[in-house]
C-alpha cells in the first residue's frame, strides 16, 4: 500500500476507529508530580529563542531552561548538551533522538 492508501484504508476501517476510541478514552497514566526521579520515558526538545540561546523544554521541570549559546546551530547544540548529560549520567543510552530543521528555499 502506499502512504495515501494505508490512511485511506484506516479511515474506512470502523474495528480500527472503534478499538482506537476505546484505547483513547482510557487516557494516559496520571503525571507524576512529587517524584519525578520516577519518570523514565518522557519528550525533551530544544529549541532557540530570539536571543539565540539553546532552550531546554522538559515536562519534568518547572520551565524552560536556558543552556546558553549555540551560535545558531540547534542540531549541533542539542547534541552536546545530550552528550554532557549522557556523560554526567542525567538520562540513561535509552534513548531516542528526533530532529526538525526547516527546508531551505
Amino acid at each position: 500500500f502506499s502512504p495515501t492508501e494505508r490512511k485511506t484504508a484506516l479511515e474506512q476501517d470502523t474495528a480500527f476507529q472503534k478499538a482506537h476510541k476505546k484505547h483513547a478514552a482510557r487516557g494516559q497514566t496520571a503525571a507524576v508530580n512529587s517524584d519525578q526521579s520516577k519518570v523514565k520515558h518522557h519528550f525533551i526538545a530544544y529549541v532557540l529563542n530570539n536571543e539565540g540561546d539553546l532552550v531546554e523544554l522538559d515536562g519534568t521541570k518547572a520551565g524552560p531552561v536556558i543552556i546558553g549559546k549555540c551560535d545558531g546551530d540547534l542540531l549541533r547544540g542539542s547534541i552536546k548538551e545530550v552528550k554532557g548529560k549522557l556523560e554526567r549520567g542525567e538520562i540513561s543510552e535509552s534513548l531516542s533522538m528526533m530532529t526538525f530543521n526547516l527546508a531551505n528555499e
